[in-house]
């Protein structure tokens, strides 16, 4: 008989296989940032924003449906099926978005296009956009459905493509056209391409007769519930579409693209992040009634790693961008830039209360405070300080959607094993940020600082990562034995 695993192997395990389509993704991000290195930074700006604000109109559009599915997708309404329930999700998105598309390109095209930043000659981008937001859309809704039926290997093909999609197949006629008609043209038939051959396998899902009765009861818990929260998701990916804006007005183009570049690298933060959020979402719904204790453990165990991650790209950042000298001047906003990533990341062991409570205007509340708060220090910063303005707005408002999703989820759900450590945490991490801003210009002095603050991460957190240690080498004695 084969030998039983642990819990903590079974679970750790099923992290990792839910982690190879993330980690395989960041050689795409990866080679994206190379690309975005190579690419001057005046051609940058127009289609990266374009990109941000797809995200930000897919949102609109998804009506947070997709977190409905996520959140009931074991408890479905109705008592329908939860492929039924994903049928009645994506025909209610799709429809809204067809509306939402026509009304916006008929009669907002050309406020939209200033205020997003492409110029009042920019609204034939508009429609364009809108129709890119209903394909990732879509990408979407299959992404989050194969995760939920443990389709592992189209998921990690799926996951792959839509990363391609979103972060580099777009910027590759950048080499030859400086043109983003073109480049929101390669986006669009790259996401159409995903939607054909992966929505294939779904089609009888999608287009199944769904009874009346049956839509009606599914639309009347799934709507609410998703209305409520998709503000959340809309005010969320538009966070960094407002500093981008107002850099490109306020800047030019080619300080818009060196900040969308130093953001896009931030995101390296995320690599501990890869796989993880796939598989603990449906985790925490599934179990969060019998497994309060280990969600409080994997909270700490996510801090430590993000925590000493964050330290230990500050150390080496000046290396990074010697790679891509081009961008330095990147260099003075990173780690302001990381740590607005940091509280995006964290969020992920600390809000679920609300979810599970079934209070998520909690979170579209928290979101909407940030989004708030970055609209108004954009203002009164980036005409005075730039890029260093946005990336302090945009660190700030995160910080503060942050505490506040945090604070409401713990009244409902505790997570945090301990406020002292994770607090002290966080003031470790602005010394950090503080470290790496102020001596952007003295690397041996920003090294030893952030190493001495590493060093008391990984005694706070000796708890953590010794477990860390013993689970790694269970996971490579598994390994070897196979």
């Amino acid at each position: 008989m084969p030998e039983k695993k642990s819990a903590g192997e079974s679970f750790a395990g099923n992290v990792m296989k839910y982690s190879v389509a993330t980690y395989l993704g960041f050689a795409i991000t990866g080679l994206a940032l190379i690309v975005k290195g190579l690419l001057p930074a005046e051609v940058l700006g127009a289609p990266v924003t374009f990109m941000t604000y797809t995200a930000t109109v897919m949102n609109l559009g998804i009506l947070g449906l997709d977190q409905t599915l996520l959140r009931f997708y074991h408890e479905p309404p109705a008592g329908a099926e939860p492929r039924q329930l994903f049928a009645a999700c994506t025909r209610m998105s799709v429809v809204f978005m067809l509306v939402l598309g026509a009304v916006c390109s008929l009669f907002a095209a050309r406020p939209m296009a200033v205020a997003f930043g492409f110029g009042a000659d920019g609204q034939g981008l508009v429609p364009l956009l809108f129709v890119n937001a209903a394909l990732y859309m879509l990408v979407r809704y299959l992404n989050v459905l194969l995760r939920l039926e443990n389709e592992l290997k189209a998921y990690t093909a799926e996951t792959l493509w839509m990363q391609g999609c979103f972060n580099l197949i777009y910027l590759l006629p950048g080499f030859f056209t400086s043109n983003v008609y073109l480049l929101a043209m390669a986006a669009i038939i790259s996401f159409g391409v995903v939607v054909i051959a992966f929505g294939y396998k779904y089609r009888s899902a999608f287009f199944s007769p769904l009874p009346a009765e049956k839509f009606g009861g599914i639309a009347k818990v799934a709507v609410p519930y998703g209305i409520a929260l998709a503000p959340a998701q809309i005010l969320f990916s538009l966070s960094s579409g407002i500093c981008l804006s107002f850099v490109g007005n306020e800047c030019g183009e080619s300080a818009q693209g060196l900040f969308a570049f130093g953001y896009s690298l931030a995101q390296l933060v995320t690599a501990i992040q890869a796989g993880f959020s796939t598989y603990w979402g449906p985790y925490v719904y599934a179990h969060y009634r019998e497994e309060q204790e280990r969600i409080g453990r994997v909270h700490d165990v996510l801090n430590l790693l993000i925590f000493g991650f964050f330290c230990v790209l500050v150390m080496f950042e000046d290396i990074v961008f010697l790679i891509f000298p081009n961008k330095k001047e990147c260099l003075t906003i990173f780690p302001l830039l990381m740590l607005a990533v940091v509280f995006n990341i964290l969020c992920e062991g600390t809000v679920y209360g609300n979810s599970i409570a079934r209070k998520p205007w909690h979170d579209t509340i928290g979101i909407g405070i940030g989004a708030l708060s970055n609209l108004g220090l954009c203002a009164a910063f980036v005409p005075r300080f730039g890029m260093t303005g946005a990336a302090f707005a945009l660190a700030a408002s995160n910080g503060l959607a942050f505490l506040y999703r945090s604070v409401t989820g713990q009244m409902y759900y505790r997570t945090i094993p301990s406020f002292a450590k994770t607090i002290s945490g966080f003031l470790l991490a602005f010394a950090v940020t503080a470290a790496g801003t102020l001596l952007w210009q003295h690397f041996v002095l920003k090294f030893v600082l952030t190493g001495a603050v590493l060093f008391i991460y990984c005694t706070l957190y000796r708890a953590q990562l010794l477990k860390l240690w013993n689970m790694g080498l269970g996971i490579l004695r598994g390994l070897l034995k196979k």
